[in-house]
């Protein structure tokens, strides 16, 4: 009889245990368990010479730094990239002119002033600091539609890594133009700028997966694998870049799911 007892009671306090379980990241199964996040991704295009660009620069700075602007900073991926709208000289351009033309060219109005900044692949009004902390706060809120989980293996004395993407798709309807990209970005950068700065973060320097990016296919509730092979352009300090790797749809522009690893 207090064996039966002691078994009931067991059996209670594990449905009470599964009754308080989270269900805010939600598991894709197929070639391996993805879970979703609530991480956005900000691309802001700007310009050495552009006089409006500084102050919302600064602000997403800020961001960058956790210095809580947002409810939460450390989910705010920011992907800075340098056109010819005021200047063809602008040296973070031409650093890699196609990558960053091609980046600029997917926007319509990117190339046709700066700031122009996009928050998962939707533009942002004029800056205000307000407007702009509200409509990051509300994505914020919102689980991802696709979940990523990176493994990168770099090789520092050969400058070269590869990239194990997993992407599952975790809610939603199939999208059937669905592109990775994946992007070498580099922070820390030095320069007196002519509209007066002078250190730039998360600096757009390769696009690894090419300036149409890969076409990929993931049904939803599974998951699929892909990896991506790269080699760190010269003059990148390693230690200072990351690699940012996003789902978008091609079409829609917008962006489905978005995730940041340290290049080394």
């Amino acid at each position: 009889m207090k064996k039966i007892f002691l078994y009931i009671i067991i059996l209670l306090a594990a449905g009470v245990f599964l009754s308080c379980e989270s269900n805010d990241n939600p598991i894709v199964k197929g070639t391996s368990d993805v879970k979703a996040s609530s991480k956005v991704l900000i691309e802001f295009f700007t310009n050495h010479t552009c006089v409006n660009c500084p102050v919302p620069g600064h602000y997403l700075d800020q961001i960058d730094s956790l210095q809580g602007i947002t409810l939460n900073d450390t989910n705010v991926v920011i992907i800075r990239v340098h056109t010819t709208v005021t200047s063809l000289n602008d040296p973070f351009y031409l650093y890699n002119t196609v990558d960053n033309l091609a980046r600029s060219t997917y926007y319509p109005g990117a190339l046709l002033f700066n700031p122009y900044t996009v928050l998962n692949g939707v533009l942002l009004p004029a800056f205000n600091a307000t407007t702009w902390t509200n409509q990051i706060e509300s994505k914020l809120k919102v689980k991802n539609q696709f979940g990523l989980n990176i493994v990168n293996s770099y090789d520092s004395l050969a400058g070269t890594g590869s990239l194990t993407i997993t992407v599952g798709q975790v809610s939603g309807t199939s999208v059937s133009d669905l592109k990775l990209h994946a992007v070498l970005t580099e922070s820390n950068l030095y320069y007196e700028a002519p509209n007066g700065e002078d250190w730039h973060q998360n600096t757009m320097r390769k696009l690894f997966t090419g300036t149409d990016g890969m076409s990929i296919s993931v049904q939803p509730g599974q998951s699929e694998t892909y990896v991506v092979s790269y080699a760190i352009p010269s003059g990148v300090i390693a230690k200072n870049c990351d690699i940012v790797v996003f789902v978008q749809s091609e079409s829609a522009k917008s962006v489905l799911g978005v995730e940041k690893v340290k290049l080394h």
